[in-house]
């Protein structure tokens, strides 16, 4: 039953989504640039310097500003094939928060996806709180907040913490908007998710058949009454009650969700068809970067089935995973019975998003944070699962031994225990969280011993830069083959983390070649970096290697003839 939550639950909510957003904030302090990131802020920059131009009136809406700013004629002007959300607020962050506080630059840039993501952790505990109670609600946002990927790539100036923000919120204003006379919430929500990544795409699918499911449960109490009735009676009754039955919670997504996406989105407004094609077009012919898998490197489909499935469970905290088990056996067994169905909508939610990576034809490059929707489900139905252990070991206790034991006493054990176990793997896990696995798989070691894929998007290489500064001579300029870091090199620069005179040498051999200094990043599709730097410098010992929990992630070499 939905409860409406008194002022200090309400509160509590907003306590632990202010505290998610500053863990992400410290957390990212000593996570490196992501080469994506380097594009997203270049793009927000010209993004929110076109909207501050246009609120200061210093232009007008024409369509070769726009096309200057947000677009062009190739497939990624301007980043173009990405819609520009996020992107513009990083830059208004940055334009804002870095140029007027003097708030460091890339934690300007990352801010925008850090309040998102308290945002997510506040609407996740606001839905657990008004259907399964405060406890729920609560270790439902601490086991969010302690979700080691999550956390990661919500410290990242990129879309796709953002995008599981949009998206549950959008499944929120879909089931309140159920109830509401004018759901317009939903409708703006699934805009901006279209705004922010391609993948919004995918939800009308789970709403949908939520939204059919309903009507089906209406149908079965309308039906009996329909036995006498002409067929076109039963047809209109059909309509009504199965496909119209929240009718405005549909015109609410089929009407304002484009509207939001083509008002946020200077770009289609002009020539919206064709742009809009041009946007669609390019992710269905996605290339397949490389990513390692289970032992072998993957970069053209078909991909195997269980990819998404087994990055999952090797990618959220053991207990996490086992509590949820036990809440999607309550939901199970309480089917039916709940108004609304919120469990099945959550399911859906989780497998619209994670479905699609079943196919095998789906690009895996960026595993799980491809299919990040479906964690505020597993941490939902933890949640769930925790609340209904320790209710039943309090029962269990009392049964055996005779004596009362309070519910909430045992509910925080429970929980607690849970949250302690994700929290540890949370601390093993950052600031390398790509590189960390889950005590299923064996940690950071056990994933490397099953093949599975270290890192992406260079962003290890941000604990070898203090190496990287020793090494540096004294006067003259130092070059580097600075591998996959090579498009943060001048962020880094810039933020003193290396001298400016520690130079990128270049991409492939002609870098290598020219460099005093070596970096390799280790991926399995990286590998032949190491056999061009051992036969350009005559060595194959690195002078230093970074690890995470023993794992290599970064050799450092110096060229013997320096």
């Amino acid at each position: 039953m939905t409860v409406a939550p008194g002022r200090a639950a309400r509160l509590a909510g907003w306590a632990l989504a202010a505290a998610t957003a500053i863990l992400v904030l410290v957390n990212q302090r000593e996570v490196g640039i992501a080469r994506d990131e380097v594009v997203y802020m270049q793009a927000g920059a010209r993004y929110a310097d076109w909207w501050i131009g246009l609120v200061t009136l210093r232009h007008g809406i024409r369509a070769a500003s726009v096309t200057a700013a947000f677009g062009g004629p190739g497939p990624t002007d301007n980043n173009r094939e990405h819609p520009p959300v996020m992107k513009t607020l990083f830059g208004l962050s940055a334009r804002l928060v870095h140029g007027a506080l003097g708030v460091d630059e890339v934690t300007a840039y990352r801010l925008p996806s850090a309040v998102l993501h308290g945002a997510l952790v506040l609407s996740v505990y606001g839905m657990v709180l008004e259907l399964w109670g405060a406890a729920a609600a609560v270790i439902a946002a601490v086991l969010l907040a302690l979700l080691p990927r999550a956390l990661f790539h919500a410290g990242l100036a990129c879309f796709d913490a953002p995008s599981m923000a949009l998206w549950f919120l959008t499944v929120r204003a879909y089931a309140r908007g159920l109830d509401r006379r004018w759901p317009w919430q939903v409708g703006v929500a699934w805009g901006l998710a279209l705004g922010t990544k391609h993948t919004a795409l995918l939800l009308p699918f789970a709403l949908g058949a939520h939204y059919l499911v309903l009507g089906a449960i209406a149908w079965r109490g309308v039906a009996p009454g329909l036995r006498d009735a002409t067929r076109a009676a039963r047809a209109r009754a059909f309509v009504r009650n199965v496909l119209g039955h929240r009718g405005r919670v549909l015109a609410s997504l089929a009407v304002l969700g484009p509207i939001t996406l083509y008002l946020v989105w200077p770009w289609l407004w002009f020539d919206p068809v064709h742009h809009v094609r041009d946007w669609l077009a390019f992710h269905l012919g996605h290339v397949h970067y490389n990513y390692e898998y289970l032992g072998r490197n993957w970069n053209a489909p078909p991909f195997p089935w269980h990819v998404a499935l087994v990055t999952t469970l090797f990618t959220v905290p053991a207990a996490t995973l086992a509590a949820a088990v036990v809440g999607a056996g309550v939901w199970i067994a309480e089917r039916g019975r709940a108004p609304g169905a919120p469990a099945l909508l959550l399911a859906m939610s989780a497998a619209a998003s994670i479905g699609p990576f079943l196919l095998g034809t789906t690009p895996i490059f960026g595993a799980e944070k491809h299919w990040m929707p479906a964690l505020p489900t597993i941490c939902i139905a933890a949640a769930v699962g925790a609340a209904w252990a320790g209710r039943a070991a309090a029962g269990a206790i009392e049964r055996s031994v005779a004596r009362r034991v309070p519910e909430t006493a045992a509910i925080g054990v429970v929980a607690g225990c849970v949250a302690l176990a994700a929290a540890v793997e949370t601390q093993l896990a950052e600031p390398y969280a790509l590189t960390w696995y889950s005590a299923l798989a064996g940690g950071a070691p056990g994933g490397a011993d099953l093949g599975m894929n270290r890192q992406f998007w260079g962003v290890a290489v941000r604990g070898e830069l203090p190496r990287l500064a020793a090494e540096a001579r004294p006067s003259g300029p130092t070059y580097v083959y600075t591998h996959d870091a090579s498009p943060a090199w001048g962020i880094y620069q810039r933020e003193g983390r290396v001298p400016r005179t520690v130079v990128d040498a270049g991409w492939e051999q002609a870098g290598i070649d020219r460099s005093d200094l070596a970096v390799v990043i280790h991926e399995l599709h990286f590998n032949r970096h190491d056999y061009l730097i051992w036969n350009a410098y005559g060595t194959v010992r690195p002078i230093d290697v970074l690890t995470a929990d023993g794992v290599p992630i970064v050799s450092l070499y110096r060229r013997p003839s320096r």
